[in-house]
């Protein structure tokens, strides 16, 4: 009966009685992955050595869109490519800041008769900015929107700055 006691677990041991096997103990792999990227026989290439190009590579072939190939009259739109995909963008950006320009004005009109203690813009003004704050919302979420058509879009953030021009000449440049 010179059989040892198990040890007690320690309360503290975040593995518990539970230990990970060491990697001597783990099972042989096919194919091994060398160490620190070197090659198979623990060498590895110098600097400015070709690299070895993995043979048979797949080439695109020549119908791919952007290319002159595939013709788009067939395609569902969502494949289609947009060609005003980059004025759009940028478009739809700046009506989206002239928008919270829009809304940070409305905002000013509320508070400013609360913040200043004074008898602040009337009720065709506040209602003016309410108005266009929310039309310019509006108009850059359809702009923004993946299934706008571009001609749409581009109209719809064309129309931010207009309302910004128009809220601007009736309300604080009259």
């Amino acid at each position: 009966m010179s059989r040892a006691a198990a040890p007690e677990p320690d309360p503290d041991d975040a593995w518990g009685p539970w230990r990970p096997t060491p990697p001597q103990g783990w099972a042989p792999q096919d194919d091994s992955t060398p160490p620190h990227g070197g090659t198979p026989a623990g060498r590895t290439p110098g600097r400015g050595a070709p690299r070895p190009r993995p043979t048979g590579r797949p080439t695109p072939p020549s119908g791919f869109p952007g290319t002159g190939g595939f013709p788009t009259s067939g395609m569902p739109r969502a494949y289609r490519r947009d060609r005003l995909a980059r004025p759009r963008r940028r478009l739809v950006a700046v009506a989206r800041v002239l928008a919270g320009g829009l809304v940070v004005l409305a905002i000013a009109v509320i508070a400013a008769p609360y913040l200043l203690g004074g008898p602040g813009a009337g009720t065709d003004t506040v209602a003016g900015h309410v108005v266009a704050a929310v039309l310019a919302i509006g108009a850059t979420a359809v702009a923004a929107h993946r299934r706008t058509p571009s001609g749409p879009a581009l109209a719809a953030a064309a129309a931010v700055p207009v309302i910004l021009l128009v809220v601007l000449s009736t309300s604080w440049w009259a």
